[in-house]
């Protein structure tokens, strides 16, 4: 296989000033990929970070080894079967703790984000990230470890309780109130362990994007899907103060040209918006429809979403979202919402910090001559 050397600046990449987490004791990876000298030098380097490696050619010599081993985790190649992809199914249906890690050797949205709604919990492009590997293998095992904790203690809990239920007859109120408290705690332990795989795909998906635009569609369309058919926009920092249309999905009226209307909400909502840290909800949307210049249909029996998405005490963009309020925004939307808006910030931070080390600019001369001193001639 042919392997490309370019430097990739579309695929995920992690954050230089983050540590290395610390897994206890070496991990057992699988690594299933074509046998040529670089699988070699992959193998070479998880090695000599401490970790046990088996490997396997085949999706079948896969399967066979997953039967018959227990492992921290498989680093797949992606292409290296038509389905190859569909070994991290399978890989996660027995052991939901298994950590799988797939790999190109070139970017590829399509198979990235295929990868992830398969289970995987990244991606990378080898050889250029070679060198990061050892850190996005501890990671990965050091999140299936904390997994597989957490079901043991679920598991302990769930027998717990139904110890406690077998001598209901003596303490049948106390034993009530026992179980409703744990099976609270699994209710909240599953909506966090939900919650995280959430973040984890969405910030794999608008990783790959280093242009505003692209980003901001990408983050619409994620919101979309979790949240059901909604009308938004994305109003963008342009200077202090000043926020214009950076995106927006037009779902009900798409025969009606909105960009007016918007650019007007932006003016009623990006100021008070902009000094706000929390989510703001309009159950009655019916005071914006009465201003000049907003189409009144958009917003009579609507109920509008707002929130900011801040970095560093700056409001970098403000996301509003509205329908008709026959379906409205639910709790559980908000806490998503709060969620994804933090890594929505993140991203457009560092695509900020891209473009400004981007660019070039001369140093400023100065036309005095003086400023030579002596040497003016």
């Amino acid at each position: 296989m042919e392997r490309n050397n370019k430097k990739n600046t579309g695929a995920s990449q992690p954050d230089h000033k983050s540590t290395m987490p610390i897994v206890e004791g070496p991990a057992t990876v699988l690594v299933v990929a074509a046998d040529d000298a670089f699988t070699g030098s992959v193998i070479s380097r998880i090695r000599d970070a401490g970790h046990r490696c088996e490997t396997a050619t085949t999706l079948d010599e896969a399967r066979t080894a997953l039967q018959s081993g227990e492992f921290d985790l498989v680093l797949l190649e992606a292409f290296l079967e038509s389905n190859a992809l569909s070994l991290i199914t399978e890989a996660r249906t027995g052991c939901p703790w298994i950590r799988v890690i797939a790999w190109s050797n070139q970017p590829n949205p399509d198979a990235t984000i295929e990868a992830i709604r398969l289970g995987a919990t990244d991606y990378l492009h080898l050889p250029e990230g070679l060198e990061e590997l050892p850190t996005r293998i501890s990671q990965a095992v050091s999140q299936g470890r904390s997994h597989r904790q957490r079901e043991k203690k679920l598991q302990r809990l769930m027998e717990a309780c139904e110890t406690l239920r077998a001598s209901k007859d003596e303490m049948s109120e106390q034993v009530d109130v026992l179980c409703s408290d744990l099976a609270s705690a699994y209710r909240n332990i599953k909506d966090q362990m939900s919650t995280v795989e959430m973040t984890t795909e969405f910030r794999t998906l608008i990783s790959q994007e280093l242009d505003v635009e692209d980003m901001l569609r990408t983050t619409l369309e994620y919101i979309l899907k979790k949240i059901g058919p909604t009308n938004g926009v994305v109003h963008l920092r342009e200077a202090e103060g000043e926020y214009g249309i950076g995106a927006f999905v037009n779902y009900e009226w798409q025969d009606r040209n909105i960009m007016p209307s918007l650019e007007k909400l932006g003016d009623l909502l990006c100021g008070p918006m902009q000094s706000e840290d929390g989510l703001m909800k309009f159950e009655d949307a019916e005071s914006f429809a009465h201003h000049d210049g907003v189409d009144a249909s958009l917003f009579e029996d609507a109920e509008i979403v707002s929130f900011t998405c801040n970095r560093n005490d700056t409001c970098l963009a403000i996301v509003t979202l509205f329908r008709n309020s026959s379906t409205p925004f639910t709790d559980e939307m908000a806490g998503m919402l709060d969620a994804l808006r933090d890594i929505l910030a993140e991203q457009l931070g560092r695509i900020l910090r891209v473009y400004k080390r981007s660019a070039s600019e001369w140093p400023i001369e100065s036309e005095d001559e003086s400023d030579w001193g002596d040497l003016a001639a």
